[in-house]
């Protein structure tokens, strides 16, 4: 969604993937991962489980998107980026 200074080099348009037990599959995400981006998605990874299991469509959960703590260049951090949750079928 969005992404500034991002001292691991995520840009907006890098998606991470992980599988409905919510394990990262890292053979399709970039090479480098922030844990700080993937701590502020976990959250969303483990209600999108919930919904899917159950039957409610995850990508109807009102509140899809996360940032990682970072307070962003304009404030004197490293960088920020903003994550958004989206379920698709792996077919």
């Amino acid at each position: 969604i969005d992404s500034h200074g991002c001292n691991s080099q995520h840009s907006v348009g890098d998606k991470f993937y992980f599988d409905a037990a919510g394990n990262l599959l890292t053979e399709l995400c970039p090479k480098r991962i922030c844990v700080y981006a993937l701590n502020a998605i976990t959250p969303k990874v483990f209600a999108a489980n919930e919904l899917l299991h159950a039957g409610v469509d995850p990508n109807e959960m009102r509140f899809s998107r996360a940032a990682c703590f970072d307070v962003g260049l304009e404030c004197g951090g490293w960088g920020r980026i903003v994550i958004e949750i989206k379920v698709e079928d792996r077919n």
